[in-house]
């Protein structure tokens, strides 16, 4: 993961047709960590449970809990909701993002909910529950004066699904460069993001099949990439195969697959997030997996060809 110093690598600024945004003040690198910011406060999952008027109550508890400056930076975020709700809540329900997954509740951001949405963005939110911030890592390369952006939404939805539940939850049409692809290419892409939802479904009921699960992981992470999409998705791939390696004792596999997932994990979320630590202390002794020889133990172990970047290599890896 590369590292910013502490510089800051953007600026909130006025965005045409899209109020305010966050632009790169300077090239930002894949993987850097753009931003990594504590909550003002924090809806629990329990309390979004019981309803409008239970949230309402708490968000004015934890309102009244700031100074003045903090007030002011939560009433100046935008409301797409008009009069629908109250206006604290309407606020909430614009910005607010989930924390973790499955969420433990929603946090409210200063500066990460100024960041504005496309379909295929070049940047990944997540919620490193141990440092308690939301942390924002570039997923490509940023140049200087481009406009840095989230998913608000799932990352598989087609185009028609996309911008049903952007109006409906965020009340406008969206115009990304996703979005505003020729009717061709938007035919293609929602083919390709269909067929990644199917296999990210049907991945593990291949149960036993090795073969056949390695070769869905294969195919998605074809299309991912065909997509140009990079995000979480690409290591819980690669950590899904290395589970199957797991269950049938494939040291060598099992031991690649996981330092690959473990190399996309750092890129997306950084050093120091809970996946990445799971991922280390697997890297370090995948026998440590649950499921580990699940499926029966091997006579004797494969050993990995040298060279990582050959055909060969990857021939081995994915059994084809």
């Amino acid at each position: 993961m590369a590292t910013n110093n502490h510089q800051r690598l953007y600026d909130i600024v006025p965005i045409p047709n899209k109020g305010t945004g966050v632009i790169a003040t300077q090239d930002i690198a894949k993987g850097t960590r753009i931003m990594a910011e504590k909550p003002l406060f924090i809806v629990p999952t329990n309390v979004m449970e019981r309803g409008n008027q239970v949230v309402e109550k708490h968000l004015t508890e934890q309102l009244k809990t700031l100074d003045k400056d903090q007030q002011r930076a939560f009433l100046s975020l935008h409301n797409c909701h008009g009069t629908t709700f109250s206006p604290f809540l309407a606020i909430c329900k614009t910005n607010m993002l989930g924390l973790g997954s499955p969420p433990v509740g929603g946090g409210l951001f200063i500066e990460a909910s100024r960041i504005n949405h496309a379909c295929n963005p070049n940047t990944q939110n997540s919620w490193n529950s141990r440092i308690s911030r939301e942390t924002i890592h570039a997923v490509r390369d940023i140049k200087k004066g481009e406009e840095i952006t989230i998913s608000y939404i799932g990352h598989f939805a087609p185009y028609v699904e996309r911008q049903s539940i952007l109006k409906i939850k965020f009340n406008f049409d969206c115009a990304c460069e996703l979005c505003s692809l020729p009717p061709d290419q938007r035919r293609a892409s929602d083919e390709r993001l269909a067929t990644i939802h199917r296999l990210d479904q049907a991945i593990l009921s291949a149960g036993s099949n090795i073969k056949l699960g390695l070769g869905m992981v294969r195919r998605m992470l074809s299309l991912l990439d065909d997509e140009g999409t990079y995000n979480s998705q690409v290591y819980r791939a690669y950590y899904d195969a290395f589970q199957m390696m797991a269950a049938t004792d494939d040291k060598a596999r099992a031991g690649e697959l996981i330092r690959m997932a473990l190399e996309h994990a750092r890129t997306v979320e950084g050093n120091d997030s809970e996946t990445v630590k799971n991922f280390e202390r697997l890297t370090a002794n995948p026998t440590r997996h649950p499921a580990w020889g699940l499926y029966g133990r091997k006579k004797t172990q494969e050993t990995a060809p040298a060279d990582k970047d050959s055909r060969a290599f990857k021939t081995w890896l994915w059994m084809e």
